[in-house]
């Protein structure tokens, strides 16, 4: 069997035990056993993406694939903050030792639970980029041993308002849309305004089940959007934030105006 090398990769609650055996040697690869895909269930957010608040638990089931020709004869993996998992930071605890696995002919699936409390498991720093720690064994000796066989994203969740006014406005004057754009803060525990970020203002005509986007602008020091508009006919307001790789996008509920 041949040996080969795969370099590490950045792709995106806490601590215990390594995944890799001791004197394993990270990110190696011996034969042809594939690892396949990684998908989280339950994160709240899009694809991978794992969103948590301030107090509400979160409970997710997270399934990797493995084949061989040979079939798969173990599989494990660890979630973790850092680097490289030598030098993580923070690994989520998962509710088994080891994945289940289940064999479907030379496929398993491996799964693992875990259940993240905001209050008891996290702090700002970790938000972000998390990777997954592989482990692998085919019943004829194949194995892989990876670092960063994939990645996914541990959220903040936001919450975003948007207030038009006046209301009923007269048709031909200045409408004023504020707003506030914050996000769960889980070093203290409470939600704080999120600064200097892209708050796009859109609108939506009544009648009509889509919004228009007239651009963005961006919150200020306590999270606040503000824009200014001809009110030209009655309508729907709102702000859009799309997201960054530490907070949830988040979409604020249409605030009518009668324009007169």
């Amino acid at each position: 069997m041949r040996r080969s090398t795969i370099g590490s990769a950045l792709l995106g609650s806490v601590a215990l035990a390594a995944l890799l055996t001791p004197g394993a040697r990270a990110d190696d690869v011996v034969g042809n056993l594939d690892l396949g895909t990684f998908k989280i269930a339950g994160g709240g957010g899009s694809g991978n993406d794992v969103v948590l608040g301030i107090t509400e638990r979160r409970t997710i089931t997270v399934k990797l694939t493995a084949s061989d020709d040979s079939g798969i004869k173990s599989a494990d993996f660890t979630l973790y903050h850092g680097s490289t998992l030598a030098k993580a930071d923070a690994k989520l605890k998962a509710t088994e030792t080891t994945a289940a696995c289940t064999a479907s002919g030379t496929t398993s699936t491996c799964t693992k639970h875990y259940t993240i409390d905001p209050r008891a498991s996290l702090k700002n720093s970790l938000a972000g980029t998390w990777k997954v720690a592989v482990q692998a064994k085919a019943n004829d000796g194949d194995y892989v041993t990876t670092d960063g066989h994939t990645s996914f994203f541990l959220k903040r969740y936001a919450k975003l308002t948007a207030n038009a006014s006046p209301e009923p406005i007269a048709k031909g004057r200045t409408l004023t849309i504020t707003g506030k754009l914050s996000r769960a803060n889980w070093d203290t525990h409470d939600y704080r305004g999120y600064t200097g970020q892209r708050a796009y203002l859109e609108f939506r005509r009544p009648g009509t089940t889509y919004y228009e986007s007239l651009g963005y602008t961006l919150t200020n020091s306590t999270g606040v959007p503000t824009a200014k508009v001809t009110a030209t006919a009655d309508r729907y307001w709102r702000y859009e934030f799309r997201g960054t790789m530490t907070t949830s996008a988040v979409k604020a509920p249409g605030d009518y105006v009668d324009v007169r």
